[in-house]
């Protein structure tokens, strides 16, 4: 299974290739369709995330070109994660507006985005990010990767300096079709969809079906927010 931006693209034009890794189906996918194409230019990146771990991950993370982001010493992740689940009444009167994001929750951002986008080795010239967010999953990401796809472009270049491509900017389906996710995991046998083991998202949107949500849910309760 290929994507039309790894054929259109010249990826040999940069000296480095990171490509974010979570442990998750589409982002391992992604790093081993670079890693075959592209060898030893490719970076396995990840983000460290204490709420956020697996198989597959450590996996990965024995490629010796493996880089892990640590955010500053003085970020708390229980203290930015419980501040995460107090803005649910907040996040859930945006959505009733019409006016929700999901920054109003900022566990994402200081525990998995800052540090990277804060790191100048990603912003070096002749290197390029790869993002495994799909059209598919979610309205936020549609809209971002609709405005590429409108734009002709896969590639962005974010404020911070950093060169970022999207392979997935055309696939609009939640999953990858079956064939491939069962190709990947006769190398990575418990490979799954990657995700914090609580997250206020599920809890703002009520994803039942989702592994996470009960401890999500039990962990708002236990604050005494309103759900």
């Amino acid at each position: 299974m290929k994507w039309s931006v790894i054929d259109k693209m010249n990826f040999r034009d940069y000296n480095k290739i990171f490509v974010l890794v979570s442990g998750g189906i589409d982002s391992t996918y992604l790093y081993e369709l670079f890693k075959k194409e592209h060898g030893n230019k490719v970076y396995p990146v990840n983000c460290y995330n204490p709420y956020e771990t697996n198989d597959t991950l450590i996996q990965i993370s024995k490629d010796p070109n493996f880089i892990q982001i640590k955010p500053a010493k003085q970020y708390h992740y229980g203290e930015i994660l419980k501040e995460a689940f107090l803005k649910l009444p907040e996040a859930r009167q945006l959505r009733k507006d019409k006016k929700y994001h999901k920054k109003i929750f900022p566990c994402c951002y200081y525990i998995k985005h800052k540090s990277f986008l804060n790191d100048p080795q990603f912003k070096e010239p002749h290197t390029i990010v790869i993002s495994g967010i799909k059209r598919g999953d979610g309205q936020q990401r549609f809209f971002w990767l609709y405005k590429l796809w409108k734009e002709k472009r896969f590639i962005h270049e974010h404020r911070g300096g950093q060169l970022y491509c999207y392979p997935f900017r055309d696939y609009t389906k939640r999953d990858l079709p079956d064939i491939v996710i069962k190709r990947l995991r006769k190398k990575y046998p418990t490979l799954d969809h990657s995700g914090c083991t609580i997250c206020p998202v599920l809890v703002l949107f009520n994803i039942t079906k989702e592994k996470r949500f009960k401890a999500s849910f039990e962990y708002a309760q236990n604050l005494g927010v309103s759900i």
